[in-house]
């Protein structure tokens, strides 16, 4: 009969078609934590039974194990009509793909993949932060009366089972990737949800962060400032110029680690260690400007008063000559000072 690619292959005992799929994952080129996105390249690989394009093999008196195709070629081809659910972006180019059928009407397909996705960080541990890089695949037309997708090896059907990614040796400057615990890369499961009757099959894969940017660049720096700020207190109070800048300085400095830290990261409602430690660095560098400030005030309070005392230190010497004098004339001293005022205005 005619192959027709707009039909799916039917399975020889009825029911949906089975597809495996795989991400050959080869590069992860950008982790934005401030929008939540990553950026891979690799191949999805899917694999299929496709009774239809049976064809006899040496065992059968034929030629080939196998026939290839190219990309211009699998054109003709029945694929499965994968997409990734949580896409963000993919850049224009023209992906490369091959296909491999055997003699039974097995079916390997590979498709180069660029894209970026939308995936969750977890920011609460920053800067010791682990994640999971989630991309998330289903059928755009075909639900699992027609189409099961499972990773490669795995069983039908909701849960954890097969191979969902197989990575290569993966590099970054900022990240660790955890399961690549030999240089030679690493493999994790796929995980299968049916939502209304669609299944979704989740690729993900685990990255630590390394923590020395931030310890060497933020928590470091913060701690220095926070002792410097304690000096202060060490200051004699009347060097004023020299205690304000021990206040104002490091409150100042940890407002700016803090807004470099936010710079990368984002604005949002999650508790992050790192954002934790630098609000209460400033508190207590803030409270150290608080007590500088009521030091200053009652320091002008205490001179005021010691003007006072010693205004009333120089007239001691006048009052006590004025008594004297009264108790000699045997006035009272309210009537001497009348006397001297007299005296004093020329009556």
């Amino acid at each position: 009969s005619e192959y027709d690619r707009r039909e799916r292959p039917k399975c020889e005992g009825g029911g949906p078609t089975v597809v495996e799929v795989q991400l050959r994952l080869m590069q992860v080129n950008r982790m934005d934590q401030k929008l939540g996105l990553i950026s891979f390249a690799g191949y999805f690989r899917m694999w299929w039974m496709d009774p239809r394009l049976r064809y006899p093999g040496p065992a059968e008196g034929g030629c080939l194990n196998s026939v290839l195709l190219q990309t211009e070629d699998i054109v003709s081809l029945w694929t499965p009509d994968v997409y990734i659910d949580n896409l963000e972006s993919t850049p224009e180019f023209t992906p490369s793909a091959l296909a491999e059928i055997t003699p039974d009407g097995a079916v390997w397909y590979s498709k180069e993949v660029r894209a970026t996705v939308k995936s969750d960080f977890k920011l609460g541990k920053l800067p010791h932060d682990t994640h999971r890089g989630i991309i998330i695949l289903a059928s755009y037309s075909m639900n699992i009366s027609r189409l099961r997708l499972v990773p490669r090896g795995g069983t039908i059907g909701a849960g954890v089972s097969g191979v969902g990614i197989s990575a290569a040796h993966l590099t970054s400057n900022s990240w660790d990737f955890t399961d690549d615990t030999d240089g030679k890369g690493f493999e994790t499961p796929g995980h299968v949800e049916i939502d209304a009757d669609w299944d979704y099959l989740t690729l993900s894969f685990p990255f630590a962060r390394r923590a020395r940017f931030f310890i060497v660049e933020v928590v470091f720096p913060s701690v220095i400032f926070l002792l410097i700020s304690y000096i202060q207190f060490f200051v004699n109070p009347e060097a004023a110029p020299a205690r304000a800048a021990l206040a104002t300085i490091p409150v100042l400095i940890m407002r700016t680690l803090s807004n470099s830290v936010y710079n990368i990261l984002p604005e949002g409602a999650q508790q992050m260690w790192l954002a934790d430690l630098l609000t209460s660095f400033t508190v207590v560098c803030a409270l150290g400007a608080v007590e500088f400030g009521v030091v200053q005030y009652w320091l002008m309070i205490e001179k005021r008063r010691q003007a006072m005392h010693g205004g009333l230190k120089k007239a001691e010497a006048a009052t006590r000559r004025l008594i004297e004098q009264a108790a000699k004339e045997n006035l009272k001293l309210s009537e001497l000072l009348e006397r001297c005022k007299a005296k004093a205005s020329g009556r």
